[in-house]
């Protein structure tokens, strides 16, 4: 009857929107259908997984409408999944953490932590202050010209002229050693 379609068709729309962790839209998922029952065919046909380009010769189809469309039907793993049989160890526990510091890293960090607090102190106490407070090193927080201005009681035009002068004479420091003040913030 022609409720059977309609029954049909919602229990089709139902499964083609709820079965993949991406939705694709029921058109596309439609077309796939047509590649994969036709794959499922010549996989009766040739005894063997038929390719892009067999699948593509029997719909008259290009064959990159055909290879594109059969990535849409890949499977995305989570990575909570265990690997291996009865393994505890999950896909993201093999994982790299980028944010994860190794030993030489915070080493290096600490280093150079030391670093500049040693040529902070080769500035004269205002330029050190003024870039301390900016740039939130020797205990202080970042802040913004107005504010430091505010907590040293200076114009934020001064402030900015101080930390201008502090940058210049740490820069040149820094040159003296054979350094580059860019190479700090790479």
């Amino acid at each position: 009857t022609y409720a059977t379609w309609w029954i049909r068709q919602t229990i089709e729309r139902a499964i083609m929107n709820q079965t993949r962790t991406i939705r694709l839209p029921i058109h596309i998922v439609k077309e796939l259908n047509v590649y994969l029952r036709t794959a499922r065919e010549l996989t009766q046909v040739l005894d063997h997984e038929p390719t892009a380009e067999d699948i593509a010769q029997k719909l008259d189809k290009p064959v990159e409408d055909v290879s594109r469309m059969l990535r849409l039907n890949e499977r995305i793993a989570s990575v909570d999944t265990p690997i291996g049989g009865d393994s505890e160890t999950s896909l993201l526990d093999m994982i790299s953490d980028d944010d994860d510091n190794s030993p030489e890293y915070t080493n290096q960090d600490n280093d150079m932590k030391q670093s500049i607090v040693k040529w902070l102190y080769e500035l004269n106490a205002k330029q050190r202050e003024v870039l301390a407070r900016r740039f939130g090193l020797l205990g202080y927080e970042p802040a913004t010209l107005e504010d430091v201005g505010q907590e040293i009681g200076l114009t934020r035009e001064r402030v900015r002229q101080i930390q201008v002068e502090g940058l210049r004479r740490l820069r040149e420091i820094l040159e003296g050693q054979g350094l580059s003040l860019d190479a700090l913030f790479l």
